[in-house]
C-alpha cells in the first residue's frame, strides 16, 4: 500500500531535465521542534524557491543523500545552519559534518542519519524522521551502466540487511511519485533483484526498474 504523508513533511517534486532546467531530485522539509530538516536540495529554481520559502523562524539543517548534481546542485543557492554529508559527498562540496556512523537526536521527532550500502553512489546517506525513512537514490542501480541495470551483489545484500533492521515503517525514494511505500514492498523488490544473482559473479544484471 502507498501512504500519503503527514502535514509536518513538506515536499518539492522532482523534475526531469528540460532545455532550460536541469534534472532535479525530490526535496523534503521535515518540521522538527527546533529546526527544519531538509533532505536534499535539488538543482532547479523550484527547489531553491521551496527551501527559501520555509518558515525563517526555524534554522535549516540540510542532509545531502549523495553528491550527484540533481540532489546537491543548489547547495550554494541556499542558507543552512547545519549540513550533514557522507565522506564522498564532502569531497565534492567541501563543507558539512561527515557522517560515517549512525547519528541520532530528538527534535520533537526521533531523527536519524546513517550511511547506507548501495550500488548507485558511494557514501550515500539516508534520513529518518519518526516512522519515515528517506532513501534518496540508494535503491537504484549503478550509474552509467546503461541497460540492463547493474547492482553489486555484496552491496545489495548489505543494503537489504540494513533496511530490514530499520525501525521505519515507510520508505520514500527519490524521483518517484509523492508517496511513501511500505517497507515490505521496497524490500520485496530488492530481494527479487538479489534472487537474480549468478554464481561467481559480482554484479546482478536485470531489466527491472
Amino acid at each position: 500500500m502507498e501512504q500519503h504523508l503527514p502535514d509536518w513533511i513538506l515536499h518539492c517534486n522532482a523534475a526531469d531535465a528540460t532545455e532550460t532546467s536541469p534534472l532535479s531530485a525530490d526535496v523534503y522539509a521535515i518540521r522538527g521542534k527546533s529546526a527544519w530538516w531538509i533532505f536534499d536540495v535539488g538543482a532547479n529554481d523550484a527547489a531553491v524557491n521551496f527551501i527559501n520559502s520555509l518558515d525563517k523562524n526555524l534554522p535549516k539543517n540540510v542532509i545531502l543523500s549523495h553528491f550527484h548534481h540533481d540532489h546537491a546542485g543548489n547547495l550554494s543557492q541556499i542558507s543552512w545552519n547545519q549540513l550533514y554529508v557522507g565522506k564522498e559527498t564532502w569531497k565534492h562540496v567541501h563543507a558539512g559534518n561527515v557522517i560515517e556512523n549512525l547519528f541520532e537526536l530528538d527534535d520533537g521527532l526521533h531523527i536519524q542519519i546513517a550511511p547506507i550500502p548501495n550500488s548507485h553512489a558511494k557514501g550515500s546517506l539516508i534520513f529518518m524522521a519518526a516512522e519515515y525513512a528517506f532513501l534518496g537514490d540508494a535503491n537504484y542501480p549503478m550509474v552509467g551502466h546503461g541497460k540492463p541495470d547493474a547492482y553489486n551483489v555484496q552491496q545489495l545484500f548489505s543494503q537489504i540487511q540494513f533496511l530490514k533492521n530499520l525501525n521505519a515503517k515507510y520508505f520514500l525514494i527519490s524521483h518517484k511519485r509523492f508517496i511513501a511505500r511500505e517497507k515490505f514492498l521496497v524490500l520485496q523488490f530488492l530481494e527479487n533483484v538479489y534472487a537474480q544473482r549468478k554464481p561467481n559473479e559480482n554484479w546482478i544484471l536485470c531489466d527491472e526498474k
